[in-house]
């Protein structure tokens, strides 16, 4: 790299960090404007986190790092649902180790723009709960395209990890090597539409990150929806048995023969199929939220066996290309955000779901 080059680069990062904003004590926003190399690294692929940590320092520097590990199963669950107007929504909570909420902007110059939520988790270094302050502390969101969980760009592709309590996926059928967190990414800056982004999976052999199991859920402008796993390594489609039906994912395999011994979130997937089959199928963003607060997981000392807790509430609306997220299940604050409209969190009213309680 050239003096000029560098040069460059060290401005866009300090741009970069420059954009960084507390919202409120829940939730942080990030305009990136760095290089992030995705395309380079897509074409020598990514087996795992550690590299892919490696490659990303050479092209923007933060400091040393390692992810916060996580002693129990995580959570999370997603829905599919439609709008009075006709718009297609994907409601998403994502469950896991408390950490701060960090929406993240990129505009790649040949790809798609984007909003993505971030888990700290995998960027704090065992720094934990709500901040972002301290001496270096902010360059680690230098990290942030690729620690990414789910997200929407300005096609209105939507699209968000799960996890699975079983052995993580390693495929070796010869393709280039992605991993977890890598093709996320590679899906939001790339795709336009679910089909586009089974298409892009399929092309490659997925390695799972941080030795557990996931699966993906992605829908789109079109209406389209499925969900991608992995069984015994080989990839598979699972999608609505027919349009409109009711439709939700969880803490388990879809497919029949997947790995579910140690599985859960029966109960969270059965509430929301009978939420959406009471309504049709049809339900504005409000509803899609306040279904998401039902189903939340939270901290309870030990009587309830969850060790994660609900980051964030959100709800994807793909016609838009937007998304709705509350952060630390503080449902009193939503706020609204676009793909292609980077630094502008819109605050919206409280929801109801502020007054639902969850379901035990």
């Amino acid at each position: 790299m050239d003096k000029q080059t560098r040069l460059a680069a060290k401005r866009l990062q300090k741009e970069t960090l420059a954009s960084l904003t507390q919202v409120d004590r829940n939730l942080w926003t990030l305009e990136y404007k760095c290089p992030y190399g995705l395309d380079e690294l897509l074409r020598r692929g990514s087996r795992g986190l550690f590299g892919s940590i490696a490659y990303l320092q050479r092209q923007v520097a933060f400091p040393p790092m390692l992810p916060d590990p996580l002693k129990e199963p995580g959570g999370c669950s997603a829905f599919g649902a439609k709008t009075p107007q006709g718009e297609y929504l994907l409601g998403r909570n994502f469950d896991y180790k408390r950490a701060p909420a960090l929406v993240v902007w990129t505009a790649p110059a040949s790809g798609y723009r984007s909003v993505a939520s971030v888990d700290h988790n995998m960027m704090l270094y065992f720094t934990k709960y709500l901040t972002l302050g301290g001496a270096d502390k902010p360059r680690r969101v230098l990290a942030s395209p690729y620690a990414s969980m789910d997200g929407v760009n300005e096609k209105g592709l939507a699209c968000a990890i799960l996890q699975v309590e079983t052995k993580p996926t390693k495929q070796n059928t010869g393709k280039t090597p992605i991993m977890t967190s890598v093709a996320l990414r590679a899906a939001l800056d790339t795709c336009a539409t679910v089909g586009e982004a089974i298409d892009l999976f399929g092309s490659y052999d997925m390695h799972d990150l941080l030795g557990v199991c996931y699966h993906y859920v992605f829908a789109d402008a079109a209406g389209g929806l499925a969900v991608v796993e992995y069984i015994n390594n080989e990839m598979r489609v699972l999608r609505p048995e027919t349009p409109g039906a009711p439709f939700a994912v969880s803490n388990y395999f879809l497919s029949a023969d997947g790995d579910n011994a140690k599985a859960k979130g029966w109960d969270r997937t059965g509430r929301m199929c009978s939420a959406l089959g009471a309504c049709g199928g049809t339900m504005d963003e409000t509803a899609a939220m306040d279904l998401l607060s039902r189903n939340r997981l939270y901290y309870h000392h030990k009587k309830l066996p969850h060790q994660v807790t609900t980051l964030w509430s959100e709800v994807f609306n793909c016609s838009r290309g937007g998304m709705t997220i509350c952060a630390n299940m503080n449902y009193r604050a939503p706020y609204r955000v676009y793909a292609d409209r980077p630094g502008v969190t819109e605050p919206l009213p409280c929801v109801r779901a502020e007054c639902s309680p969850p379901e035990k």
